[in-house]
C-alpha cells in the first residue's frame, strides 16, 4: 500500500506513523481530526465520544458543522466515525476501537491523545489521565474553538481556534499547560447555541492538528500553543522549544 501514500512520502514517510492515536470526543474537532489522520496513514485508532447530553448519539443539528452524513443520524459517534476510518483507504487496512461511554481521568492511555471536547472538566479529566501515563504518551494535543459574540451588535465579531500541543514528559509542558489554561468552567461563557461553529471552523483546527502531529513525528520544533482568528487571519504561536523523542530528549 505504499503506493497509496507515494504523494506525501517526502512530507511524511509512513515508517514515522508507529504511534496509536486516542481521539477523545467526536464532535466539530474530533470527528475531522480523526478523517484527517487517517488519511495521512495512521492505522491504529481509540475513540471515545460520550456526554449526558446526547449519550454520543449524532443528531441532526450536528451534521453541517461536523464530519458526518445525514444517514449517520441516529448512530453513536464512535461507530460512524470507525465505519469512516475502515473504508477511508480502501483495501488498507486499520485496527479502530470504540468507547461509547465517558471517559475518566483513571482511564490508561497510550500514544498520541488527542482532546476534542467542550468543557474544561473534561479537558482535566484528560489530562490527569495524559499524565499518569505520561510514560506511554509521547505527545498530547488539545483542540479548541470559541466565538466572540457582541452582545450590543448581536453578532460574531471572532471565531477563534486553539491547538495546544504538549510533550506530557517535560515539566515545562506541564507547567505551561496547568499554569495558565485548565481554568474552570464556571469562568468560561458557554456557547450561544446558534453561535458555535461552521464547518470550515472543524477543517481547519483537523488541519492545524494534522500539521502538528507532522511536525512532531517528523522531529519539527512544534509550538506549544498556537492561536488562529479566522475572521482577521491573525496568528499567534508560543515559542517552539522542544522536539520529537526522536531527536534524543529524555523522558522525566
Amino acid at each position: 500500500m505504499t503506493t497509496q501514500f507515494e504523494r506525501q512520502l517526502d512530507i511524511l514517510p509512513q515508517s514515522m506513523l508507529v504511534h496509536p492515536v486516542t481521539i477523545i470526543g467526536l464532535g466539530g474537532i474530533g470527528s475531522p481530526t480523526a478523517y484527517c489522520l487517517r488519511k495521512m496513514g495512521f492505522k491504529h485508532f481509540s475513540l471515545w465520544d460520550y456526554n449526558e447530553s446526547d449519550h454520543g448519539i449524532l443528531e441532526s443539528h450536528n451534521v453541517p458543522s461536523q464530519h458526518y452524513d445525514q444517514g449517520d443520524v441516529g448512530s453513536p459517534k464512535v461507530f460512524a466515525v470507525k465505519r469512516q476510518l475502515e473504508t477511508a483507504l480502501g483495501g488498507d487496512p486499520c485496527i479502530v476501537e470504540t468507547h461509547c461511554t465517558e471517559f475518566t481521568k483513571h482511564e490508561s492511555l497510550e500514544g498520541i491523545v488527542i482532546g476534542g471536547v467542550d468543557t474544561m472538566h473534561a479537558r482535566q479529566s484528560i489530562w490527569s489521565a495524559v499524565k499518569s501515563s505520561r510514560a506511554f504518551v509521547p505527545l498530547y494535543v488539545d483542540g479548541r474553538i470559541g466565538v466572540v459574540w457582541d452582545h450590543d451588535t448581536g453578532t460574531v465579531t471572532g471565531e477563534w481556534i486553539q491547538v495546544f500541543s504538549l510533550m506530557p514528559s517535560r515539566l515545562e509542558d506541564r507547567e505551561f499547560y496547568e499554569e495558565g489554561y485548565l481554568w474552570d468552567d464556571d469562568y468560561a461563557e458557554p456557547l450561544r447555541c446558534t453561535a458555535q461553529a461552521v464547518a470550515y471552523i472543524s477543517f481547519l483546527v483537523a488541519g492545524f492538528i494534522g500539521a502538528a502531529v507532522r511536525m512532531w513525528a517528523t522531529g519539527k520544533p512544534v509550538p506549544r500553543l498556537k492561536t488562529y482568528e479566522c475572521l482577521t487571519a491573525d496568528m499567534m504561536t508560543s515559542p517552539a522549544n522542544w522536539l520529537s523523542l526522536t531527536e534524543g530528549q529524555s523522558v522525566c
